[in-house]
């Protein structure tokens, strides 16, 4: 059965190009008659918003975009996410790294010695072995190849804190999910993920990467960037850009009730008619 989920990290409101990706895996799922899960993405407490916890639920519930299940806190998943360090150390693919960001080289790789060394503490590394795979058949684009791997990346900061690519990795597998439908953006951690998937003997799920929203600029819609959160007051208006955004065929100028609206666009979703000239 098909199983995605939506996972946002709690740094502020939702803006355009979260509702973008939110509707995206929310009618890919909802055309396959699957499952489609809200996971908050939690582990990196420095970063939080303490109101955005309240706030993505409301806004995604606002546009009649309702999960199955209760939400999951990645936090809550420290223990799973330790466990796989340990079995992904005890494979020999992790090592200890004292690098500072001055010291790193190409795609923030670590260059030094550090795998060599013993009884050191620092981050934790993953080393990408000469088998690990370097391209995903998307389900939106194709065969995406990547333009250049890192030799390793970290998957424990070292502050303590475990790193976005390993929990993801891990909570994707544990939770069972069968699609990964997020923005092109992740196209990169989607290749991360596969690999630390492959270190563990487990198959990734099917991922597919949608355009991303950016501004005047070209810079990718984010609280960074000064992106403006969502008007909770217009779902209607808001769910139809979104749509047109990805090229979706437009819904009926008088269909104003939010289900019916999110029901045409289920019937109606079409992975050809993706907008991906915004890639």
């Amino acid at each position: 059965m098909y199983r995605g989920r939506f996972a946002p990290s709690p740094t502020g409101p939702l803006h355009l190009g979260s509702l973008v990706a939110a509707l995206g895996s929310f009618l890919d799922a909802r055309s396959q008659k699957g499952e489609w899960r809200l996971r908050i993405d939690d582990i990196d407490p420095p970063r939080h918003d303490t109101a955005s916890f309240r706030s993505i639920p409301l806004c995604l519930e606002s546009h009649g975009l309702t999960w199955d299940g209760p939400i999951i806190f990645q936090s809550q998943r420290r223990e799973a996410h330790e466990h796989a360090l340990s079995t992904l150390r005890s494979g020999g693919h992790l090592f200890d790294c004292l690098c500072t960001r001055a010291t790193l080289g190409e795609l923030g790789a670590c260059v030094s010695h550090c795998r060599d060394r013993k009884d050191i503490e620092g981050s934790v590394r993953f080393h990408v072995p000469n088998d690990a795979p370097d391209r995903i058949n998307d389900l939106f684009l194709g065969e995406q190849r990547a333009s250049a791997r890192p030799s390793n990346f970290i998957v424990k900061r070292r502050d303590g804190l475990i790193a976005y690519q390993l929990a993801t990795a891990i909570d994707d597998l544990d939770e069972g999910y069968t699609h990964v439908i997020r923005g092109a953006d992740l196209l990169e951690s989607s290749l991360r993920q596969m690999i630390i998937h492959q270190a563990l003997g487990h198959l990734s799920p099917e991922y597919g990467h949608l355009p991303i929203v950016t501004d005047q600029s070209g810079n990718k819609l984010s609280k960074q960037t000064g992106a403006q959160a969502i008007d909770t007051d217009t779902p209607n208006t808001n769910l139809r850009r979104a749509l047109a955004f990805l090229g979706q065929p437009t819904p009926p100028e008088d269909m104003d009730c939010i289900d019916d609206l999110l029901h045409h666009a289920t019937a109606n979703w079409r992975h050809d008619a993706l907008n991906l000239r915004n890639l």
